[in-house]
């Protein structure tokens, strides 16, 4: 479908191309680029194209604009009125009968309102993200990395990108081998208390997990080998611990992000890295290439030879003949562009900023290119309760798992908070607000507005109020400032939803939904308190012929106006992975008000959260 923007530049791209057969100018028709004017009283979309035609010869900026003014090939009459201002800036008001399609175009399209058609010439993508280490529960931070990928997956695939949301498990190296030794330790500190005889158990490793959820690894251990792995020290092959540790975490995150509505469609093991041959592959390639060299016993990567502003080279293999990190990702890396994506999209913390170009250079040095690889750096979260910080660590043992914050605030709020900024910016995540049912909370806001849309659709029912099809003579009755404004917020949604997926920002929707929650609100109190009206019949319209005086045409028009707003909210908190409830249970309001009834004195106003 089209957006109003869209269709705005299909009728200047048909007025220019007349413009030029008239002679009006010689030029190709340039890119037409239309922007929104910071003051509403100059329209609703301002463009500068007679000023770019004009610095290619002909006619003055002013004179042309107002020459393609005077040829608009406008046939649906989209254009209201439209201005010249300035040096040659054309100002264009859409006509309201053209917003007011807007609800025919939001019924008809229901869940694909929005949603743009396949990028058919565009790259597959592959968005990696949260790819935490299988050492321990999720904490808070890779939460938002969670919510972060999950919702920009979702807003690609309704921009029309073929997406592969994927997870990269490091089960490979030395981290994984110190899970295996922590979890031995504390097995043998369980099976020595069970049978004291055995005399003391070892001492947990120097930078061993101290976690209680390593104990946890330990117990199920225990119940299913019993005293096999018992010794003064841990078996030299810690094979088999570390693949039970790995399995017990893995399917601990595994139930964590299936509870945050957070799906993969692979999930890629770094030791099928090492096993299969890829990782001694993908190093053979750079061999050949030229681009390693050893030196004091390790394998180094010439990555500043390749010119991605990595500052010096890396190692790939230490003299101990141990893999690193980097030669592992190399090797990932080459397998992601080896299954045809053409665009790959890392989600990472913000620590790792300087792996950025090293990563570049890895694309590179496989033969892709550098600009195939995005990473998005995840700022971090500080956790507060009560005012106060809740440190985290994996290593300390003191950290708030995923888990936790979603039993306290709820999947919706744990989301909506960690979607609220843009994924490079600093969060402080207040528990309290949260996990507030009031209409402080911000996410509480906002499915207040989507519930009470729902709540007043039930109400009408109950009135008997009859249900009309879309008609542009019946949406006619919407007249009020308040109503066309919001209609020009719904058509804003498809362009939002593009422009949102192409700068990956799914916070863009998060502020969408509040703003047009909190428009809807102010709505309801604006409609009685400045406008003497109601959507709906009111006790005074149920004396007697209840019926007389209520012009019920304006009210199913409006109806048709509160669902269309209703499924743009849908489609909203649909991509960001948020629930759409029709009724709230706990409010802490009138249940009249919610229903379409508000209470005298109170217009049924809903304060903006904060009170605001």
């Amino acid at each position: 479908m089209a957006s109003v923007q869209q269709s705005l530049e299909q009728v200047l791209r048909a007025t220019l191309e007349e413009c030029r057969d008239a002679g009006l100018f010689r030029s190709e028709v340039p890119e037409i680029v239309l922007s929104r004017p910071k003051r509403p009283e100059h329209g609703d979309f301002s463009t500068n194209v007679a000023l770019v035609l004009a610095q290619k010869g002909g006619m003055p900026p002013r004179r042309l604009a107002e020459a393609i003014r005077d040829h608009l090939v406008d046939p649906e009459q989209m254009i209201g009125q439209v201005d010249v201002a300035g040096p040659g800036f054309l100002n264009f008001k859409i006509a309201d009968a053209f917003w007011r399609r807007i609800v025919g175009e939001v019924l008809g399209h229901g869940d694909d309102y929005g949603r743009s058609p396949p990028r058919a010439a565009a790259p597959r993508v592959n968005v990696e993200f949260v790819s935490a280490n299988p050492t321990g529960p999720m904490h808070v931070g890779h939460g938002r990395g969670a919510a972060v990928g999950d919702a920009l997956c979702r807003l690609l695939r309704f921009a029309g990108w073929d997406v592969t949301a994927e997870y990269y498990v490091n089960d490979a190296g030395k981290q994984v081998e110190m899970l295996a030794r922590s979890t031995w330790t504390r097995y043998m500190e369980l099976l020595c208390a069970r049978e004291p005889a055995r005399g003391p158990a070892p001492p947990l490793p120097e930078n061993g997990y101290h976690g209680e959820y390593v104990r946890d690894i330990a117990r199920q251990l225990l119940e299913r080998d019993g005293d096999r792995w018992a010794g003064s020290e841990a078996p030299a092959d810690l094979g088999p611990l570390k693949a039970f540790a790995i399995e017990v975490t893995l399917a601990w995150i595994r139930e964590t992000l299936v509870r945050f509505r957070v799906s993969f469609d692979v999930w890629f093991s770094e030791k099928s890295l090492h096993d299969s041959g890829a990782l001694a592959a993908a190093i053979d390639e750079l061999k050949a290439r030229g681009l390693v060299k050893e030196e004091e016993g390790a394998l180094w990567f010439k990555t500043t030879e390749l010119e991605t502003g990595d500052d010096k080279d890396r190692v790939l293999r230490k003299s101990d003949g141990e893999w690193t990190y980097m030669a592992a990702d190399l090797a990932y890396h080459a397998n992601k562009l080896g299954r045809g994506f053409g665009h790959l999209v890392d989600i990472w913390g913000a620590d790792h900023h300087g792996y950025v170009p090293r990563m570049k250079a890895a694309i590179k040095a496989v033969g892709g290119r550098p600009e195939q690889l995005e990473v998005l750096l995840v700022q971090f979260v500080t956790l507060l309760e009560n005012g106060a910080k809740v440190s985290m660590g994996k290593r300390s043992g003191k950290f708030e798992t995923l888990d936790d914050v979603i039993a306290e605030v709820g999947v919706d709020a744990a989301r909506f908070f960690f979607l609220t900024r843009r994924h490079d910016s600093h969060i402080d995540f207040d528990l309290e607000l949260a996990k507030k049912q009031s209409l402080d909370n911000p996410v509480f806001y906002v499915q207040y507005g989507y519930a009470r849309a729902c709540a007043i659709l039930r109400r009408a029912t109950e009135l008997g109020v009859t249900e009309a099809e879309y008609s542009p003579e019946l949406l006619e009755r919407l007249a009020l400032p308040e109503e066309l404004a919001m209609l020009r917020q719904l058509a804003d949604f498809p362009t939002l939803t593009r422009e949102a997926a192409e700068a990956r920002e799914p916070h863009r929707l998060v502020f969408f939904l509040s703003e047009l929650a909190q428009q809807f609100q102010s709505y309801y109190t604006r409609l009685q308190k400045v406008h003497g009206d109601t959507i709906l019949p009111q006790a005074r319209h149920r004396v007697g012929d209840w019926q007389a005086g209520w012009d019920f045409e304006k009210t199913r028009a409006r109806l048709l106006w509160v669902r269309a707003i209703r499924q743009v909210m849908k489609n909203a908190l649909a991509i960001l992975g948020l629930e759409a409830p029709e009724r709230m249970e706990r409010l802490e309001r009138p249940e009249a008000e919610l229903e379409g009834e508000a209470p005298a004195g109170d217009g049924g106003a809903a304060p903006a959260p904060g009170g605001g």
